[in-house]
């Protein structure tokens, strides 16, 4: 199922938050709220350094970590339950976002070696999160998770 956020910009006082039939609402922590979570909208953008990352869109900037570990995935697809630390010893990439609101961690790939995984994994989180809605589902779709 896919779930999309929408949420005005306004005062933390009056938040009114206008969702599709397919929605899922959330509360940002902020007193002004200034980001939809769609994933239907494409990236413009995306950073990432030790560990962390970025995407930017139309409507503001996510951000999150990864992790390689010794626990493979599937592409895409939200662990909510998994107790991951962020570390660079297996070849599975792991991404997860923490603002504005917290996902579960989403599987991204396998990496031939952890070096490998440990100088690619954050890049390739952005990346994903910028560019391909099916990741991008993954990620908003298990925010609040």
């Amino acid at each position: 199922m896919k779930n999309t956020f929408r949420i005005a910009v306004i005062p933390l006082m009056a938040i009114v938050a206008f969702a599709n039939a397919n929605a899922t609402t959330m509360c940002v922590e902020s007193d002004m709220v200034a980001i939809v979570l769609d994933p239907d909208i494409a990236g413009t953008g995306y950073t990432n350094t030790s560990g962390e990352w970025t995407a930017t869109f139309p409507y503001g900037t996510v951000s999150g970590i990864s992790t390689c570990n010794s626990t493979s995935g599937s592409y895409g697809v939200a662990r909510p339950n998994a107790n991951f630390e962020q570390g660079t010893t297996g070849v599975y990439c792991w991404c997860r976002m923490l603002r504005p609101a917290r996902s579960a961690w989403v599987y991204r790939s396998a990496y031939s070696s952890a070096s490998d995984c440990a100088s690619n994994c954050a890049s390739y989180c952005g990346r994903h999160v910028r560019t391909y809605a099916d990741f991008r589902g993954g990620v908003f779709g298990s925010a609040g998770d």
